[in-house]
């Protein structure tokens, strides 16, 4: 089993749009201001919604969580430095922890939400 969809929220679905295809390079492959944008990521998609805009149209589930949440990709242990590197080039303050199996690191996106990159081996997958 793996993720199949994964969501947080944004009100400034450009902003968004902005750091998940420009800074992080997951393709967009939907994008329909102001309710959301959609994201291919990897084998699953990762999805951005603004929460005040899903709440208006009743033949579609609601997705409108406040406040921040997180989310983790899967990266390589090697292309950690590289990503801290692309992060730091943007603009994007971030830190890292060590875990028992290896080390994530972290960022805010452009709304707030916690971005964890990190290697599948952090889980002993």
């Amino acid at each position: 089993m793996e993720v199949l969809e994964t969501a947080v929220y944004a009100r400034d679905l450009e902003k968004a749009r902005a750091f998940y295809e420009g800074v992080l390079g997951l393709p967009c492959f939907q994008y329909k201001p102001p309710r959301h944008a959609f994201f291919r990521a990897g084998r699953g998609v990762f999805l951005v919604f603004n929460p005040e805009e899903t709440e208006k149209d009743p033949s579609l589930p609601p997705h409108g969580a406040r406040g921040s949440v997180h989310v983790a990709f899967r990266v390589e242990e090697a292309e950690l430095p590289l990503w801290e590197a692309r992060l730091k080039a943007g603009g994007f303050p971030v830190w890292w922890a060590e875990w028992p199996k290896g080390r994530s690191l972290y960022t805010r996106d452009p709304e707030g939400n916690l971005v964890e990159l990190a290697p599948a081996e952090i889980w002993g997958l």
